[in-house]
């Protein structure tokens, strides 16, 4: 006769089965999440696309500029030149420059002057040492009246010159150019005509102007020089 399981331990049983069940569930859960978890690799978010950074242009040097100036300055208040510079180390110019007719101690003078330039820049930069050089015309010219008479009289001085100087030159090719300088006008030779008779001399006012003018040194300053290079 088979034996009678005890009510007691048949509700034990249950319980302990029902307990053990979600148990037993949960950790199979855990251990493949775990194993999800460990297999699977994390990739980063994509990084956004690079942008097209345009490339900085290195700045072209300046090989050859050419272009013209005009200036203000002294003994010759006016004067345009034509110039070339190269490579920011030199620049040759051909200048023709005037006086116009004005009256000093009752003397009416004017002048001109045609010259060659050359500059060195020995820093490449603004800084310059120059060198002019050309033929200057002055003339002067005045009316004498005695005993009812008028005597027209004139004289004119050619000079042949130096002019060294030293000065700034500011711009680059191409663009706008702007200078000053000062330097000293050295006579080399000078020839003097007159309208009066050989045997006439000159008043000392005429011979004073054109002494001063064409036969002696006299400071040069360019007050201002712009231009454009191209």
């Amino acid at each position: 006769m088979p034996k009678r399981i005890h009510p007691l331990a048949t509700l034990a049983l249950a319980l302990s089965l029902a307990i053990a069940f979600p148990t037993a569930s949960f950790a199979a859960t855990a251990d493949s999440a775990a194993e999800g978890s460990g297999s699977a690799s994390v990739s980063p978010p994509p990084s956004p696309p690079a942008k097209d950074v345009p490339e900085e242009k290195e700045e072209e040097p300046e090989h050859v500029g050419i272009g013209a100036m005009g200036g203000v300055g002294f003994p010759r208040p006016l004067s345009i030149e034509a110039l070339v510079r190269i490579e920011r180390t030199v620049a040759f110019g051909l200048e023709y420059s005037l006086l116009p007719k004005m009256t000093i101690a009752g003397v009416d003078a004017r002048m001109w002057a045609v010259a060659a330039d050359a500059r060195v820049f020995p820093f490449r930069g603004a800084f310059f040492v120059g060198l002019r050089g050309g033929v200057q015309h002055a003339t002067a010219a005045t009316t004498l009246t005695a005993q009812g008479l008028s005597i027209g009289e004139q004289l004119d001085v050619q000079t042949t010159f130096i002019n060294p100087r030293i000065g700034f030159l500011w711009g680059k090719a191409p663009g706008l150019t702007v200078g000053i300088d000062a330097g000293i006008q050295i006579p080399l030779s000078s020839s003097v005509t007159s309208t009066l008779p050989s045997q006439v001399l000159a008043t000392r006012s005429l011979t004073t102007v054109t002494d001063t003018l064409g036969k002696s040194a006299l400071p040069t300053i360019d007050l201002l020089r712009i231009g454009f290079l191209f």
